[in-house]
């Protein structure tokens, strides 16, 4: 039986122990999060019915960085801010929470901010994507261009399309002996 070498050995307890301590943290903030959400009751259930279009986000956004989530999430909070604002004035209770959360206009407020949010995302998306797509045309154009100017000073060689020898010389640099051309200095 063949014996585990000691360096893997090594590292895959790291990553368990690793893994590990984020489990734990992970942990503990999910049960200080249930706790908080127990004790801000109102404020919890304002949020999960106004942050409706952040959590359809972050499940539809499949990049690593969720920035469409990230963006709706702040305009969609800044347009639940007036009626949490609305409710801590007012008395933090329940019954607040479900007038707020009843009310069309509420409801319309929150999820229009959360369209601006993806409106944003989306203009931005193809603002960036044309900008960085007309920065890679002009990168080709001054490549072209400082290759033609290589070619114009240092000859065909450099453009790596003149066909070679087994040994690396030019095919049709050859003299009539089949010999490479040798250069000569004509500064004498």
């Amino acid at each position: 039986m063949a014996k585990p070498k000691k360096g893997k050995n090594k590292n895959s307890k790291a990553k368990d122990t690793k893994k590990k301590k984020s489990g734990s943290h992970s942990r503990i903030f999910s049960v200080l999060g249930l706790v908080m959400a127990g004790v801000f009751m109102p404020t919890t259930v304002l949020l999960i019915v106004g942050m409706l279009p952040t959590m359809v986000a972050i499940f539809v956004d499949r990049t690593r960085q969720k920035n469409r989530a990230v963006t709706v999430g702040a305009i969609n909070l800044a347009g639940c801010t007036p009626f949490l604002l609305e409710l801590w004035s007012q008395g933090h209770s329940l019954e607040k929470t479900l007038f707020i959360v009843s009310d069309p206009m509420a409801i319309v407020v929150m999820y229009s901010a959360a369209a601006v949010g993806y409106m944003i995302d989306w203009a931005m998306t193809g603002l960036i994507s044309s900008f960085l797509y007309n920065r890679g045309q002009k990168r080709i154009e001054t490549v072209k261009k400082r290759q033609k100017d290589l070619v114009e000073r240092w000859g065909q060689k450099v453009t790596g399309s003149v066909p070679l020898d087994q040994y690396g010389f030019p095919v049709h640099d050859q003299n009539q002996t089949g010999a490479p051309v040798q250069a000569t200095d004509n500064k004498q």
